[in-house]
């Protein structure tokens, strides 16, 4: 049996695909790691993206092998970079 996966697409990978949201479809009980295949596939343009890539369910970051449940939606997106680096403050 398959499902259907909403997958929230940020930054550059939003951009490459030219979609904020799009649904892949993966066996019932897949990972995480399976949803960004069926999305690669779908996708190709995505695949070179992997290495660097950052997933969440909901409000939770997760690994690459954590199960996505019914109703989950995976949110892949590119590490964030920019900002300044923390510095200690004295006294």
């Amino acid at each position: 049996m398959s499902v259907k996966v909403p997958v929230s697409l940020f930054a550059r990978y939003r951009e490459v695909v030219g979609r904020a949201q799009v649904e892949v479809e993966v066996a019932d009980g897949a990972n995480v790691e399976q949803v960004w295949a069926a999305l690669a596939t779908a996708y190709p343009v995505l695949a070179r993206y992997r290495p660097h890539t950052l997933f969440a369910i909901g409000n939770d970051y997760v690994a690459p092998e954590c199960a996505v449940n019914p109703g989950d939606e995976v949110a892949c997106f590119p590490p964030v970079s920019g900002g300044r680096p923390s510095v200690p403050r004295d006294g």
